[in-house]
């Protein structure tokens, strides 16, 4: 029987640990193993369709991905500020790791059914409910002024351990370990994130200010419609979408680009990903720039999205004007003149300064909502709103990035006989639509620098 397994890095943060990623296995491209949580965009990678098994099921999950974050965060948001922060992060824990437990000793015996409830619920506990009190235990843990410094340092604590991790996973692999020891790992690492959240965040801390601390359930919805009548919500969320379409295409699809454009090797591609992961730990930089150099938060995402649009136009231009020498060549044997060794080492460099940038303004994009003295009591609905609207990009980004590759030529047996180039204009393009996305997030951080000086003349008068 054939097995196969995707394995993702898994990232935990003590008293912020927030996501461990998606492992799957499926068997006979029938039936599928999941222990998925985390970042949308690798949710259905780990789904039959990712590589080579049943796309109606991928196609599913995926479905009910974007339904559960998009509607669960909205109609469920208000709960991070009716409950208290210790109490949220721990029970939801727990129920991923359980579930996840669950999942990894009884694979592959699990029907499909139950491997969609298990998704369903996994996204409810990670997305919908950890997600907003995650992050406003961020915001609520600084003043106002030093909310891009403690965003910062969070993205980066997540981005170490996320490379560590992924380690993890490799030294698994290279010693032979079988996919169902490394599913065990990752259960295990949630099971003791749960144990660390217990230990780590403070018993006493609910989310609310400290005169409301018996707020309503009725008063905590009616928070939802306070938060949604806030322009910096508004603008964070579209801002996050932009930046956030960026990082699906860096942490995902950029080493697939090389490989799909110019037959780039497996090896060259992982180390190349391995780089990109490491790279995640740049928000530590974030956190000194907009501390020491830059005014504000909002200063330092606007002229950092003007590096990333010169980046990607740049990236855009070696596509267009590096087509490949063949368009198609048969199954592992790729020529090596597709395309000059200078220009590929150009692209790489390019490409991984791009997901740099990225990074570091990912790692601070929620801070405007705590600069502008969102009432804590109300930062839970306020990120949702924001998640909401900035996590599209997870449910579009592998339909319309996927969507761009050329799919290789099988024969009867399912074999791949002939590898297809995508052409690299067509790639290209691809970046000019990043440069677009990027541009508007230049926008969304300007018009929240002219929102804040509005707010302070208004409360210095």
């Amino acid at each position: 029987m054939k097995e196969t397994f995707n394995e993702e890095a898994a990232e935990i943060l003590r008293i912020h640990s927030e996501d461990v990623r998606s492992t799957a296995v499926h068997h006979d491209q029938r039936s599928t193993a999941l222990r998925l949580l985390g970042h949308p965009e690798h949710a259905a990678q780990g789904l039959p369709g990712g590589d080579g098994g049943d796309g109606c099921t991928g196609g599913a999950a995926l479905l009910q991905q974007g339904l559960v974050i998009i509607l669960g965060t909205i109609l469920l948001g208000w709960i991070g500020d009716r409950f208290r922060v210790r109490t949220i992060m721990v029970l939801t824990t727990v129920g991923v790791g359980v579930i996840s437990l669950v999942i990894s000793v009884l694979s592959p015996k699990l029907g499909l059914p139950v491997l969609l409830v298990c998704f369903f619920l996994m996204l409810l506990f990670s997305e919908v409910l950890f997600k907003p009190a995650n992050f406003k235990a961020v915001r609520t843990s600084t003043t106002e002024d030093h909310q891009g410094a403690a965003f910062g340092f969070f993205e980066f604590g997540r981005g170490l351990l996320a490379f560590l991790v992924s380690l993890l996973w490799t030294a698994l692999i290279a010693a032979g370990a079988s996919a169902r020891t490394i599913m065990l790992t990752g259960s295990s690492i949630v099971l003791a994130t749960a144990i660390l959240v217990l230990w780590a965040a403070p018993r006493d801390a609910r989310v609310a200010d400290d005169d409301t601390v018996n707020t309503s359930t009725f008063e905590a919805i009616r928070g939802i419609g306070k938060v949604a009548r806030l322009p910096v919500v508004w603008v964070v969320g579209i801002n996050v979408f932009c930046v956030y379409g960026t990082f699906v295409a860096a942490g995902t699809y950029f080493a697939r680009f090389l490989q799909a454009g110019y037959g780039t090797s497996a090896l060259v591609a992982a180390v190349f990903s391995t780089v990109v992961i490491g790279l995640r730990m740049l928000p530590l930089v974030s956190s000194l720039l907009v501390e020491k150099v830059f005014r504000s938060t909002p200063h330092f995402m606007r002229f950092m999205s003007g590096v990333l649009v010169v980046l990607l136009l740049a990236i855009a231009v070696v596509f267009f004007t590096h087509p490949a020498s063949v368009t198609s060549f048969p199954a592992g044997q790729a020529p090596g003149d597709l395309v000059a060794p200078g220009v590929m080492r150009l692209l790489m460099v390019l490409m991984l300064l791009a997901s740099g940038c990225c990074f570091m303004i990912r790692g601070v994009y929620y801070a405007p909502i705590g600069e502008f003295n969102v009432p804590a009591k109300q930062s839970s609905a306020a990120m949702s709103f924001a998640i909401t609207l900035g996590y599209v990009p997870a449910l579009l980004g592998p339909i319309v990035f996927g969507g761009l590759i050329e799919p290789s030529i099988k024969n009867d047996a399912g074999d791949v006989v002939t590898e297809v180039l995508t052409p690299s204009s067509t790639l290209g393009g691809a970046f000019v639509g990043l440069a677009v996305l990027s541009l508007v997030a230049l926008c969304m951080s300007s018009l929240l620098i002219r929102l804040k000086a509005r707010q302070d003349g208004a409360q210095d008068r």
